[in-house]
Formats: C-alpha cells, sequence, structure tokens
C-alpha cells in the first residue's frame, strides 16, 4: 500500500471497448503488490473501477469475458433518435454490467471511487466522489452517467441536472489525482498517445483519417499528454502511464465500440505485457529524458 501520509492514485481513462487493456494492467500491478487507495475513472474506466470496486480482478476477468457490446445497442419507446435524446438505450448494457457491481459495498470502500461526469446542465466537467453520494442508488445513477457516451446514450439526471460521459472533457485528470493527496499516481490509458510516423498522405481521405486518429489520441490522453513531467514525476509526485503501444494507436469506430470476449483477452494479454514492459524498464538519464521530450 501506499505510506501512511498519501495515497496511490489509480486513473483509469476513457476508451470504450478498448478498456480490456486496462484489466491486464492492474493484474500485473496486483502481483507487483500495487493497489490503488483512489480510482479516478472516466467513461470506460468508470466500469472498470465500480467492477474492480466490487470484486476485484477476478470480476474484472469474468465481465470482460462475458461481455458483448453490439448486442446491448438497441433504441426503446423512451431513448432513441425519434423521440428521446439519444440513438440506444442504456438499460440492457446497464443490467448486464451491474451483475457485477455492487454498489453498496462500493459506497462503504476502503477505495476511493471518483468519477468524471459531463454536466450537460452547466456546460463543463465535475468529479463525482462516492462520498458525494447520499446513498447507494445515487452512486449507481453516478455510474451509469460515467459510461453514458452521448449521442449513443441518454444522459443521466442526478439531483435535477443532466449528466454524461465525462471522457471528451477530461479524460486523465492529473490535476485531480493531486487534490486527493497521492503520492503516486498510476494513469491506466487504453489509448495509445504515441501514433505511427506517417511521412506523406495519399489523398484527402488518407489525411482526414490522420486528423482523426491524431484528435482521437489527443482526446484520449487529455490531461497527462502535455503535462510539465520533471523527471517522470507531476508536481514531485512519481508518475507511472501505462498505454498500449503505438501499433494498436489509431481511431477505429467499429474497434471502440464492438467488444466481444475474444478481442478482450487479446487486450487484456496486451494490458498486461505493457504494465510489464513499463515497470521492468529502466529509468531514463537525463540525457534521454531530454530526447524523449523532443
Amino acid at each position: 500500500m501506499a505510506n501512511e501520509s498519501g495515497r496511490r492514485v489509480f486513473i483509469l481513462g476513457g476508451g470504450a471497448g478498448l478498456g480490456a487493456h486496462q484489466v491486464g494492467a492492474i493484474k500485473y500491478l496486483e502481483e507487483c503488490g500495487i493497489k490503488p487507495d483512489v480510482l479516478i475513472c472516466s467513461s470506460i474506466g468508470a466500469i472498470n473501477g465500480c467492477v474492480y470496486g466490487s470484486g476485484g480482478v477476478v470480476a474484472l476477468e469474468d465481465a470482460w469475458r462475458e461481455f458483448r457490446s453490439l448486442p446491448m445497442l438497441r433504441p426503446s419507446l423512451r431513448d432513441n433518435p425519434l423521440t428521446g435524446l439519444s440513438l440506444f438505450s442504456l438499460d440492457r448494457a446497464a443490467a448486464r454490467l451491474e451483475e457485477f457491481m455492487d454498489f453498496p459495498k462500493l459506497l462503504d470502500s476502503r477505495i476511493d471511487l471518483e468519477i468524471i461526469l459531463l454536466n450537460l446542465s452547466r456546460g463543463y466537467a465535475q468529479m463525482w466522489s462516492s462520498h458525494d453520494c447520499r446513498e447507494w442508488t445515487e452512486l449507481r445513477d453516478v455510474a451509469r452517467a460515467g459510461y453514458a457516451i452521448p449521442p449513443l446514450f441518454a444522459p443521466i439526471k442526478i439531483r435535477g441536472e443532466y449528466y454524461a460521459d465525462g471522457g471528451l472533457a477530461w479524460n486523465i485528470p492529473l490535476e485531480h489525482a493531486l487534490e486527493c493527496n497521492a503520492t503516486e499516481i498510476y494513469v491506466l490509458a487504453p489509448i495509445a498517445s504515441q501514433l505511427p510516423y506517417q511521412a506523406r498522405f495519399s489523398g484527402l481521405l488518407d489525411y482526414a483519417g490522420r486528423l482523426v486518429d491524431v484528435l482521437w489520441r489527443t482526446i484520449g490522453n487529455m490531461g497527462h499528454l502535455y503535462a510539465r513531467m520533471d523527471d517522470g514525476k507531476f508536481h514531485g509526485v512519481p508518475v507511472t502511464i501505462i498505454e498500449p503501444t503505438e501499433e494498436m494507436s489509431g481511431f477505429s469506430a467499429l474497434g471502440l465500440f464492438h467488444a466481444f470476449p475474444r478481442k478482450s483477452q487479446r487486450m487484456i494479454a496486451a494490458g498486461y505485457r505493457d504494465a510489464k514492459r513499463t515497470m521492468e524498464r529502466p529509468p531514463l538519464d537525463a540525457a534521454e529524458l531530454a530526447r524523449e521530450a523532443v
């Protein structure tokens, strides 16, 4: 565990179907004796955080082993493009996911759960802590809002205001980790921050595709991509970033939203390998740090 003067914070960034990568990373970190005191969660990270806080790595592996996303995407009489605020209903996905979530346990857990939401009523990102919730049903609503990706799913009403997935606004909130008295920060980012080098473009579609990849990489890593790090530390706090390699970078709508067991198992294995590679990498010297910053 983290030392008594502070807390170990895991930041679970968003990335939809790529979120299985975090499962392998958490599994490896646990094998190293590294467990969180605080979970800061965005989008798919909110799902992973709730499942992990409820049943640990075993529950995470079970959830991803069984989950298929596309059959969950159906409209309803309330949630549809004609009379509602979304393309699909969240009900089927929430019911399936919540089989692995124990909200009364999460409310009383030693692990602080912080979920990033987009407050659509006020127009800005907002952090909701499990400590802010009056009862477990409100924590359930906060969790649902955390992965209510607009316009796929309708916003969730909490205390009279509308909330949705906050990942588009604040996906990797390093600053909030400091507010949680972090002495160690582990960023589990399922979206690669590095793209393969591209020297030329074959045409407009190729150029547009590259722009989408860059925007996806930037939004997905907002909060740490351009953070001012000093010798691997953010304002004096050590930061470890575990992310996929550039071979798994780039935007794909089907790849993003299509989760199924075989793909999830590959992502879990990749997350484990990437965590192992990151944790076993020797510290960079000053010259290497300067080269990486260029």
